[in-house]
C-alpha cells in the first residue's frame, strides 16, 4: 500500500462553502411580506397577489396573517389557541408530546 499522508489540521471556519452566500431567507421573507402587504392594501385579491408575486394564494394569506394585516375567524382562532398554548407550556417540556389537540 502507499505511504500515509501527514495529518493536516483544518483551518478555522473551514467546511463546506455556501452554494449561495448572498442568500438570506429572513430578508427574502420580509421582502415577500412587504410586497404582499402593499398589494393587499391596494385592494388586490389573494389570487391576484399570488399571481403577481409568483406565490400560492395560501402562502400569500399566511404572509398577510403573519404581518397582522389579514384576519379571519380561523386565523383568530389559530392565533388565540397558539397564544393560550404558549402561556401554559414550556417549549422543552412540550417537545416529544404528541397528544396536543386544537
Amino acid at each position: 500500500m502507499g505511504e500515509k499522508r501527514a495529518y493536516k489540521p483544518r483551518k478555522p471556519g473551514g467546511g463546506r462553502k455556501k452554494l449561495k452566500p448572498e442568500y438570506a431567507a429572513g430578508k427574502n421573507l420580509k421582502d415577500q411580506m412587504d410586497a404582499a402587504v402593499a398589494l393587499y392594501n391596494s385592494e388586490m385579491s389573494l389570487q391576484a397577489i399570488g399571481e403577481e408575486l409568483g406565490l400560492n394564494p395560501i402562502k400569500v394569506r399566511k404572509l398577510l396573517i403573519t404581518a397582522d394585516v389579514y384576519e379571519s375567524e380561523v386565523a383568530k382562532k389559530v392565533r388565540d389557541t397558539f397564544e393560550e398554548y404558549r402561556k401554559t407550556q414550556n417549549y422543552k417540556e412540550a417537545q416529544g408530546r404528541q397528544d396536543l389537540q386544537f
